[in-house]
């Protein structure tokens, strides 16, 4: 989606403006098979399918989640290493009111008051200084980027577009540091030459770096990666399901339940922790929304027995065995229920149905970390190009800030009488499996930053070591916050073109 925002934003100068795209209009298997890995990753997902190639990228299955950033996340941080970006909040703050047009969500913000007193909901943690509430708006339905945007693209004159054109390589000149073309091929090895004066890279998170590992084995690391971070920082934005709400009174959190359609948009609220508690703290934000699960669902000894049972089956003692045993002593009805209806396919207790707790999915901003990457294997695709392998993992530091963030979540929880938060730290080695689950948000592989020491791009997002070659998306990102990246996406792609506009060689 950034490469259509920005040939959008660049239309009515009257530039000449050309769009390279390796798929289609609609999905085809010969260019989504492009994606494939050299082989599935260890510890993350396969990467075949959670991005779409072709025109719209993956806003054609992106559920339109969109939050804005919070000033803290433009901070550098002593305790995160690698963290601060080289612009700050204000630096994007007036492009959030286009970029959200763009993602179909309004030009009315996403101020918190704004909008409790317009859904007339209640803000439970207004007046506290260690949790905030937060607002994700999405459109009805999704904005599908070139479906809605496409068109106009179609009819201008100024505007080219080429399908199932397949990036390839790039000519860069080394004695002027400019990018003069760039070759494409089809996919019965027709290729084509581009000459523009600016190029701009909007592949995404793994793609970006993808052919920019490729562009820097030709030009022996000129383009951006002198200092070897093409392809590292590699981040997502884990899901965890590490924690438990019991709320005393479930109304008066029904801002964080409510999914309330306004005009062609949905609002839901969430929960998160207050930017001067993270940083006083020195903690990692954490998105929380409540999703409303029975007795059943809920139950803690359930799990406790299933984690004991297969301990029994490995005849090895598990980790927090006693809280385990706990658990499924004093939540025995649920646990007989479970047995109840394996064996034999029968309810025990009506009440098992009705509403238990909330389950918290909760979304973590994950740090950018040196050794988590996309790399080159020697292994090639159908057009020829290496194909990708992904080294990641979810870091200890990560998981300890969460658990230090659900602490601070859960005595506020308590101090307002609102509920008991049960943080579950018994399932800490599950938070690497089964209670692991990924946003598909790639993020941090072609970073932004002062200098080329520590990043590929600068704070216009232009290589480094380059006077016309720029990167847009979320790779660009040095951090990711704790929220989806689609409308930081669009704001910076706004910036980037009034920058190209005003001050590069359009």
């Amino acid at each position: 989606m950034a490469g259509l925002t920005l040939a959008n934003e660049l239309l009515a100068s009257g530039k000449s403006v050309c769009i390279v795209e390796g798929g289609d209009e609609t999905f085809t298997m010969e260019s989504q098979t492009l994606y494939t890995p050299s082989q599935k990753p260890k510890m993350y997902e396969d990467t075949t399918y959670n991005r779409l190639r072709f025109l719209g990228g993956s806003s054609n299955h992106w559920e339109n989640s969109t939050s804005e950033f919070k000033p803290s996340d433009f901070k550098a941080k002593s305790w995160i290493k690698h963290s601060g970006w080289p612009i700050n909040f204000e630096d994007v703050k007036p492009f959030y009111k286009r970029a959200a047009q763009y993602c179909g969500t309004g030009a009315d913000g996403y101020e918190t008051k704004y909008w409790v007193e317009n859904l007339e909901q209640t803000d439970v943690f207004r007046d506290s200084t260690a949790v905030d509430s937060n607002i994700v708006k999405a459109a009805i339905p999704p904005v599908h980027f070139f479906a809605k945007y496409g068109a106009p693209l179609v009819e201008a004159s100024n505007v080219s577009i080429f399908k199932n054109a397949n990036l390839i390589d790039l000519e860069f000149n080394r004695d002027s540091s400019e990018v003069e073309s760039i070759v494409f091929t089809n996919y019965s090895g027709v290729k084509q030459n581009v000459t523009a004066d600016t190029f701009v890279l909007c592949l995404g998170g793994i793609e970006n770096a993808r052919l920019m590992l490729v562009f820097n084995e030709k030009y022996e690391n000129l383009l951006g990666n002198s200092s070897d971070c093409v392809g590292r920082y590699f981040m997502d934005h884990p899901v965890l399901r590490a924690a438990k709400l019991y709320p005393e009174d479930k109304e008066k959190l029904s801002l964080y339940t409510m999914r309330k359609e306004v005009g062609d948009r949905l609002l839901n609220g969430f929960i998160e922790i207050n930017e001067d508690a993270l940083m006083s703290k020195e903690l990692s934000n954490i998105r929380v929304p409540l999703a409303p699960a029975s007795h059943y669902v809920i139950s803690e000894g359930i799990e406790s027995f299933h984690v004991l049972g297969t301990a029994w089956d490995d005849k090895e003692l598990p980790d927090n065995f006693g809280q385990h045993v706990v658990n499924v002593l004093s939540d025995i009805d649920m646990v007989t229920e479970a047995i109840s209806r394996k064996a034999f396919g029968d309810k025990l207790f009506d009440y098992s149905e009705d509403f238990g707790g909330y389950d918290l999915p909760i979304m973590i901003e994950q740090t950018p970390k040196h050794d988590n990457r996309i790399y080159l294997s020697d292994e090639v695709d159908e057009l020829g190009m290496k194909k990708i392998l992904v080294d990641w993992t979810l870091h200890d530091d990560d998981i300890a800030r969460m658990w230090g963030s659900l602490e601070v979540l859960g005595k506020e929880l308590g101090r307002l009488k609102l509920g008991r938060l049960k943080i579950m730290r018994e399932y800490e080695e599950r938070l690497r499996t089964d209670k692991l689950f990924f946003s598909h948000h790639h993020m941090g592989t072609t970073r932004m930053a002062e200098n080329e020491k520590n990043g590929v791009v600068d704070r216009n997002l232009k290589v480094f070591n380059t006077q016309n070659f720029y990167i847009a998306g979320s790779s660009v990102f040095p951090t990711g916050s704790h929220v989806p990246p689609t409308l930081t996406i669009a704001a910076l792609t706004i910036r980037l073109a009034e920058h190209l506009l005003k001050e590069a060689s359009v």
